[in-house]
């Protein structure tokens, strides 16, 4: 790494962990992943990508205040999370029948032994870094052959694109405009509440803020040069999602259920659809 683009890795590593110690003691209740739908839906993913590795060592890179270590600690039986900000850290829940070790690291400069986890995630991290290169390489060689790597949350490229391609004198649906609003103006509703000015905050979210967000092109080809062999990308969270969901007209059981069968139609629709959701995620194998 040059000494420009050290630089930078750093400075946006300071960002973070200036954002995040801010934001810690609410963290949870303000990420919308928290929510019982995400989590059931992140469940599901997990669960599948244990049984398939018969998973017992997960590592989880930019663990935060413990997303996934409260659901993993359910199904393996040890867990090691990392992440630079002792403020979220001092947040996680370690109770419970799994063996689990915090690490205060930058994931990316964090020592593992090649091949001794069997699952890696890092959930809504990615877009946090300056260059995902290093944690890429992490993930690659903590996990054994045919071990997997989880990331989730991540922002579409595509829709990032098409929110800052609406043209700014015109007035459309509620419903895209609350994510206009989330695209463009989330560095000034930070501000107000938490007094953390705005270029802090977008260094912090680096490649969501300032790059707009990650392709799975750009994905697949770091992933493959990491060194795994297969990558899988799915997209998520579409267009009005969240206003289906949370419907008056509907029980909500039956809101959360149609909102899964028309991401599910969406889905089918891929490439085609791509740019209607917010996030993208992948499953990659060692």
């Amino acid at each position: 790494m040059d000494t420009d683009v050290n630089s930078r890795y750093r400075e946006v590593i300071d960002a973070n962990q200036k954002v995040l110690t801010a934001m810690a003691g609410v963290y949870n209740s303000s990420e919308p992943h928290f929510r019982p739908e995400n989590i059931a839906q992140v469940t599901a993913k997990l669960q599948g990508i244990f049984s398939r590795t018969g998973a017992r060592r997960l590592l989880d890179l930019g663990c935060g205040t413990g997303f996934i270590i409260d659901i993993a600690k359910h199904y393996v039986a040890e867990i090691d999370g990392v992440d630079v900000t002792e403020a979220m850290i001092r947040q996680v829940d370690c109770t419970g029948n799994a063996d689990i070790r915090l690490h205060l690291a930058d994931a990316g400069e964090f020592p593992v032994a090649p091949g001794t986890y069997d699952v890696v995630t890092g959930y809504s991290f990615l877009h946090h870094l300056y260059d995902i290169g290093p944690a890429l390489a992490t993930a690659a060689r903590a996990l054994r052959p045919g071990g997997e790597f989880y990331a989730d949350l991540e922002p579409n490229r595509y829709f990032w694109d098409a929110i800052k391609g609406l043209n700014p004198a015109v007035s459309y649906d509620a419903i895209i405009e609350r994510e206009r609003a989330s695209v463009l103006e989330r560095d000034t509703q930070i501000q107000e509440q938490f007094q953390i000015e705005r270029e802090l905050f977008n260094q912090a979210e680096y490649n969501k803020n300032i790059t707009g967000g990650f392709s799975e092109e750009y994905l697949t080809d770091k992933l493959l040069s990491a060194g795994f062999r297969k990558v899988s990308v799915f997209y998520y969270w579409f267009l009005g999602q969240a206003a289906l969901v949370n419907s008056p007209q509907h029980p909500r059981e039956q809101c959360v259920l149609m909102a899964g069968l028309c991401a599910d139609t969406l889905a089918k629709g891929l490439p085609l659809t791509r740019h209607l959701f917010k996030y993208l995620g992948f499953v990659a194998t060692r």
